[in-house]
């Protein structure tokens, strides 16, 4: 039987960079994506890279990689342990919403060296767990 197997690189990135990637797949692909023409002319004719803007930053990742990284999130989340589901939730809402750590602060009555210590910690979840993907990778080919 040859089942075609399409395995991630998962070691190609961070779980900081795969969950950057990934919001900027989910911002880019909504229907109501809210950059203006405007600012992401400016960001393609910008050859000094003064402008600090995440829309500056190019979406490498592909639909695969997306649905995969969504996969992890959504594991994360739906796991029994309620630290765990907040870390994601929190991850997500940086991440794949493009809340600000004040936003999420203000949703959640809690500071934003709260919300930098859970996302720290969402993501050290996550960097182990990615790892151990890619040795699962490593592994298969």
């Amino acid at each position: 039987m040859n089942a075609m197997v399409n395995l991630m690189d998962w070691s190609k990135r961070s779980a900081h960079q795969w969950l950057e990637q990934y919001g900027l797949w989910v911002r880019s692909v909504k229907p109501n994506h809210i950059s203006t023409p405007l600012a992401v002319l400016i960001d393609k004719n910008d050859k000094s890279k003064t402008r600090s803007s995440k829309v500056s930053v190019t979406c490498e990742i592909s639909d695969f990689e997306a649905v995969e990284v969504s996969k992890l999130l959504a594991a994360m989340h739906q796991d029994g342990r309620e630290y765990l589901a907040e870390r994601a939730w929190f991850l997500i809402l940086n991440y794949e919403m493009d809340w600000s750590y004040g936003s999420i602060a203000g949703a959640h009555s809690c500071s934003k060296a709260t919300v930098r210590s859970t996302i720290d910690k969402g993501l050290a979840y996550l960097d182990g767990k990615i790892e151990a993907l890619a040795d699962l990778t490593v592994q298969h080919t």
